[in-house]
């Protein structure tokens, strides 16, 4: 099996340095601009991270939100150790004043709790971003700018407050039964990428799931896919002819997010 190539091979030697020269090149950006990023958009859109902005001027210019692309750094299935190294990278963010929730279809009630558990930033958003000029009053002159909306076609919500480490995935049953093991019972779909890889076990011992959670987390697996982040493990199959068993790759979820509204 060939695995994806991390676009950003990052040694702890080396790890300082980079992080040092992104945050220098960051920080020059203006607090309304979109960075350039490396990932490739979905047709459906581009899932984010979501967190509120609590600066203090007028709004929309302040007081909406702040987005990050998901696996902008890597896309690969990496080892816990360069998820790591990853996550000490600065992210690049977009500022929105709005959020659309049509498409969801939403009720007054479930729009509050999916807005809670993204100010708790335990939710991920799935949408294309739109603008529109509007004119905001602040300190008693007009000011003209260009804000953003996100129009929202898919929510997901954190199982629980885990951190997040590894690639966001969405993890799929390949269908394939095999008498020996390693096989390739799983496929990781990189959200945000075109690229994919099929594994051979997925541990869910790290996410923290309750027995509920759990079997949530298998029957979406088998339907429209199980959303997490996770890194990658070696694990040893199973002959049962008595020869030496081959090796294949595992992935341990370090979080569990779920379809938001939930299907009944």
């Amino acid at each position: 099996m060939s695995y994806l190539p991390s676009l950003f091979k990052v040694t702890r030697r080396h790890s300082i340095k980079l992080i040092a020269a992104l945050g220098a090149g960051l920080a020059l950006l203006a607090p309304f601009s979109q960075a350039q990023t490396i990932i490739k958009p979905e047709p459906t859109g581009v899932t984010y991270t979501v967190k509120p902005d609590y600066r203090k001027c007028a709004f929309p210019l302040c007081g909406g939100w702040y987005l990050t692309p998901v696996n902008q750094y890597s896309l690969a299935l990496q080892t816990e150790d360069e998820a790591y190294e990853s996550s000490a990278l600065l992210p690049n963010t977009i500022y929105v004043a709005y959020i659309n929730y049509k498409r969801l279809g939403l009720t007054t009630k479930q729009i509050a709790e999916l807005e809670a558990a993204m100010r708790s930033e335990q939710a991920l958003l799935r949408g294309n971003i739109t603008s529109s000029l509007t004119t905001a009053k602040q300190a008693a002159s007009k000011l003209t700018a260009r804000t953003q909306t996100l129009v929202v076609n898919g929510a997901w919500v954190g199982a629980n407050k885990n951190t997040a480490v590894g690639p966001y995935l969405n993890i799929t049953s390949t269908g394939i039964v095999c008498i020996t093991t390693p096989c390739p019972y799983f496929k990781a779909n990189i959200i945000n990428s075109d690229y994919s890889s099929e594994f051979h076990d997925l541990s869910l011992e790290k996410a923290g799931l309750d027995r509920e959670q759990e079997a949530l987390a298998w029957q979406a697996l088998s339907t429209s896919g199980l959303v997490i982040t996770g890194t990658k493990y070696e694990t040893t199959g199973f002959d049962p002819s008595g020869k030496e068993p081959g090796k294949g790759v595992g992935v341990a979820a370090t979080k569990v997010f779920f379809a938001y509204p939930p299907k009944k």
